[in-house]
């Protein structure tokens, strides 16, 4: 979208109009980046201690509790940010209330290829967290 790309989204041209709104869009996509990284660090033996190339923490045992409690608040945000996007969106497109969603202005296609990108991150994405810190507290404490 920052780039050109013509997505369908009827919001683009203001996201690409100023410096500010620009800022927004990317400051979202590297926390996204980062949240799937950290993600990554619960089934990897990075999630256990620090890889030794890190300066000045590498090699250190991280502390189980540290990524259980940081990604137990970014669960509960993740399905309280997914359940209120499927209910807000999904009853305008149902028709049961009046407002915005990202699909305005969209055709059929693209309406297709957005509910295609981001329906498996918004069902799937914070029961799998809750898989993997369950998994990650598992083999943490039963050693």
């Amino acid at each position: 979208m920052l780039c050109g790309a013509d997505l369908g989204f009827s919001q683009a041209d203001f996201f690409r109009s100023n410096a500010s709104a620009i800022t927004y869009v990317l400051g979202l996509e590297a926390i996204q980046a980062l949240a799937g990284t950290l993600c990554l660090g619960l089934i990897y033996p990075w999630g256990e201690r620090v890889p030794r190339w890190c300066p000045l923490l590498g090699g250190r045992k991280i502390p189980t509790l540290l990524p259980l409690v940081l990604g137990g608040v970014g669960n509960a945000l993740l399905y309280r940010i997914s359940a209120t996007l499927i209910i807000r969106f999904g009853s305008i497109w149902l028709g049961l209330a009046d407002g915005w969603t990202p699909a305005d202005g969209m055709n059929g296609w693209q309406v297709a290829i957005l509910v295609a990108a981001y329906a498996p991150m918004l069902l799937l994405w914070a029961p799998a967290l809750t898989i993997g810190l369950i998994g990650y507290w598992r083999r943490r404490t039963t050693r």
